[in-house]
Protein backbone atom coordinates (compact mmCIF):
# COMPACT_ATOMS: atom_id res chain seq x y z
CA UNK A 1 0.00 0.00 0.00
CA UNK A 2 2.80 2.13 1.04
CA UNK A 3 4.77 1.29 -2.50
CA UNK A 4 1.36 1.78 -4.23
CA UNK A 5 0.91 5.98 -2.48
CA UNK A 6 4.78 6.57 -3.26
CA UNK A 7 4.48 5.58 -6.73
CA UNK A 8 1.24 7.75 -7.53
CA UNK A 9 3.19 10.94 -6.04
CA UNK A 10 6.04 10.41 -8.02
CA UNK A 11 3.51 9.70 -11.23
CA UNK A 12 2.21 13.34 -10.41
CA UNK A 13 5.38 14.73 -9.85
CA UNK A 14 6.56 13.44 -13.15
CA UNK A 15 3.21 14.59 -15.04
CA UNK A 16 3.51 18.06 -13.15
CA UNK A 17 7.60 18.74 -14.15
CA UNK A 18 6.55 17.45 -17.47
CA UNK A 19 3.87 19.64 -18.13
CA UNK A 20 5.69 22.90 -16.79
CA UNK A 21 8.51 21.42 -19.62
CA UNK A 22 6.30 21.63 -22.53
CA UNK A 23 4.67 24.77 -21.11
CA UNK A 24 8.00 26.36 -21.06
CA UNK A 25 9.10 25.38 -24.42
CA UNK A 26 6.15 26.11 -26.09
CA UNK A 27 6.24 29.58 -25.03
CA UNK A 28 9.75 29.90 -25.85
CA UNK A 29 9.06 28.51 -29.61
CA UNK A 30 6.27 31.39 -29.69
CA UNK A 31 8.67 34.23 -28.41
CA UNK A 32 11.01 32.95 -30.69
CA UNK A 33 8.17 32.95 -33.67
CA UNK A 34 7.15 36.38 -32.83
CA UNK A 35 11.31 37.54 -32.80
CA UNK A 36 11.51 36.26 -36.23
CA UNK A 37 8.16 37.74 -37.68
CA UNK A 38 9.86 41.20 -36.10
CA UNK A 39 13.17 41.14 -37.86
CA UNK A 40 11.19 39.84 -41.02
CA UNK A 41 9.09 42.57 -40.70
CA UNK A 42 12.00 45.01 -39.58
CA UNK A 43 14.07 44.01 -42.78
CA UNK A 44 11.60 43.93 -45.48
CA UNK A 45 8.53 45.69 -44.88
CA UNK A 46 9.06 48.88 -42.41
CA UNK A 47 10.52 50.73 -45.79
CA UNK A 48 7.15 51.12 -47.16
CA UNK A 49 5.10 50.29 -43.82
CA UNK A 50 6.36 52.74 -41.16
CA UNK A 51 4.28 53.24 -38.25
CA UNK A 52 1.50 55.59 -39.76
CA UNK A 53 0.50 52.44 -42.09
CA UNK A 54 -1.28 50.74 -39.26
CA UNK A 55 -2.65 53.40 -37.50
CA UNK A 56 -4.84 55.25 -39.93
CA UNK A 57 -8.57 55.05 -39.64
CA UNK A 58 -9.08 53.20 -43.11
CA UNK A 59 -7.08 50.07 -41.84
CA UNK A 60 -7.58 47.42 -44.67
CA UNK A 61 -6.82 44.36 -41.90
CA UNK A 62 -8.98 44.81 -38.26
CA UNK A 63 -8.34 40.78 -37.60
CA UNK A 64 -5.97 37.79 -37.82
CA UNK A 65 -6.86 36.43 -40.54
CA UNK A 66 -7.01 39.79 -42.44
CA UNK A 67 -3.57 40.78 -41.21
CA UNK A 68 -2.24 37.80 -42.83
CA UNK A 69 -3.93 38.02 -46.04
CA UNK A 70 -1.95 41.38 -46.49
CA UNK A 71 1.10 39.71 -44.73
CA UNK A 72 0.53 36.75 -47.83
CA UNK A 73 -0.23 39.53 -50.39
CA UNK A 74 2.83 41.64 -49.58
CA UNK A 75 4.93 39.24 -49.29
CA UNK A 76 4.02 38.29 -52.68
CA UNK A 77 4.11 40.85 -54.48
CA UNK A 78 7.44 42.13 -53.68
CA UNK A 79 8.69 38.49 -54.59
CA UNK A 80 9.92 37.42 -51.02
CA UNK A 81 9.18 34.04 -51.35
CA UNK A 82 8.25 33.66 -47.45
CA UNK A 83 7.64 30.23 -45.85
CA UNK A 84 4.25 29.49 -44.50
CA UNK A 85 6.14 29.90 -40.89
CA UNK A 86 7.60 32.85 -41.94
CA UNK A 87 4.24 34.56 -42.94
CA UNK A 88 2.85 33.01 -39.60
CA UNK A 89 5.69 34.52 -37.49
CA UNK A 90 4.92 38.24 -39.38
CA UNK A 91 1.15 37.77 -38.93
CA UNK A 92 1.87 36.83 -34.95
CA UNK A 93 4.00 40.09 -34.62
CA UNK A 94 1.81 42.42 -36.51
CA UNK A 95 -1.42 40.92 -34.70
CA UNK A 96 0.37 40.80 -30.92
CA UNK A 97 2.36 43.95 -31.56
CA UNK A 98 1.10 46.24 -33.97
CA UNK A 99 -2.67 45.56 -33.96
CA UNK A 100 -3.33 44.19 -30.89
CA UNK A 101 -5.83 42.22 -32.09
CA UNK A 102 -6.77 38.23 -30.64
CA UNK A 103 -4.51 36.06 -32.26
CA UNK A 104 -5.89 32.13 -32.45
CA UNK A 105 -2.09 30.26 -32.80
CA UNK A 106 -0.55 32.32 -30.31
Amino acid sequence: MKNRKKNNKLSLSGVVVLATWLATVSWNAMGTDVERGRLLYETHCIACHDARVHKRDSKIATNYDEIRTQVLRWQSNVFLRWSTSDIDAVTTYLARAVYMVPCPVC
